[in-house]
């Protein structure tokens, strides 16, 4: 196996300009750095990663710490989002650790663990609470990180969100354009910051619209397929009468397509549904699925280079993305 000394014997220099070159960490002549990179191509020369991270004290790797609750692992929108993260990671020669949580409280415990035994060089946060204890934490301890959402007080931390309220408030505005006046709202809990932004969103579309904001139209319910399947059975049965729907997650809508299907009632014909994420199953739902696509490509990205200068000390201003309104039969 080839090493540094034998990439510099063969092209001539030090083997201090071989590192410059591998690191671009010195001024090495263009005609010096493409003979250093023809020999190292010709002897296939690899750096050894691990003796790169221990002199830098860094691992090069990214940690997520992804809970087990009832949605995550299920959300196709996470499978999404980590593919997406793994490309971005991929991009930059980084490793992606993903640890997994049951319990929410040995957050803060993980992340000290993970970090003090040099496993990780920062961390992303996802599923970010208005309340959310893992920011101070965090801060006061020193621990680079990037935060994939907001908080109900926000600080200065690095942070990326897709503009939730936005994207809902233009969903609201698409449908009074078709002439609803009645639209329902199925939402997650709105402890998480995610499902406040898009409520807010909901609510002030109402305002602009001139419509009232009613109690009624509104389900808060678990973030998956199955609670918005009995959320509408539920209106159903009651016999609320509305004509349109936003839910605040895919999942919570095609669950609602199902139970409007039971009921008689067709999605796009007798009643209008918007969805949030365009996970894989919306396009194929049927009718497929009106939604605010969450562009997963530039999240990723964002996030991986809002994380990479966190890390080396930078400080980088908030991303804020615009969803986009895929229109689809469904609405």
């Amino acid at each position: 196996m080839a090493t540094i000394r034998d990439v510099a014997r063969r092209a001539g220099v030090s083997p201090a300009t071989v590192s410059y070159v591998l690191n671009n960490s010195g001024p090495v002549r263009p005609e010096t750095r493409e003979r250093v990179l023809q020999v190292i191509a010709e002897l296939g020369y690899h750096p050894h990663a691990g003796a790169r991270q221990l002199k830098r004290r860094r691992s090069d790797t990214v940690g997520l710490i992804l809970p087990t609750g009832e949605r995550r692992l299920s959300d196709p929108f996470f499978l999404e989002l980590i593919h997406a993260l793994g490309d971005a990671c991929a991009d930059h020669q980084l490793d992606l650790l993903i640890a997994t949580c049951r319990d929410p409280a040995a957050d803060l415990r993980l992340i000290d663990r993970l970090y003090k035994g040099r496993r990780v060089d920062g961390f992303l946060l996802i599923d970010l609470q208005r309340q959310d204890p893992r920011i101070p934490h965090l801060l006061e301890a020193g621990i680079p990180f990037v935060a994939f959402g907001r908080i109900e007080e926000n600080g200065e931390f690095p942070w990326v969100d897709v503009d939730g309220e936005a994207g809902i408030r233009e969903a609201v505005a698409y449908l009074v354009g078709k002439g609803h006046r009645r639209i329902a709202y199925l939402s997650p809990p709105l402890s998480f910051t995610f499902a406040h932004h898009r409520f807010e969103g909901y609510r002030k579309g109402l305002a602009e619209a001139g419509l009232p904001f009613e109690e009624a139209l509104i389900r808060i319910a678990r973030p998956t397929m199955e609670a918005g399947y009995q959320a509408i059975r539920t209106w159903l049965t009651e016999g609320l009468p509305f004509t349109a729907l936003i839910a605040a997650t895919d999942l919570m809508a095609l669950g609602a397509m199902r139970a409007l299907h039971e009921a008689g009632r067709i999605p796009g014909q007798d009643v209008a549904v918007i969805g949030f994420d365009d996970i894989p199953m919306a396009a194929q739902a049927h009718p497929p699925l009106t939604t605010l696509r969450q562009p997963m490509d530039q999240i990723g990205q964002a996030l991986i280079r809002t994380w990479l200068a966190a890390v080396n000390g930078e400080i980088s201003p908030p991303t804020l993305i615009r969803p986009i309104l895929i229109r689809r039969a469904s609405a």
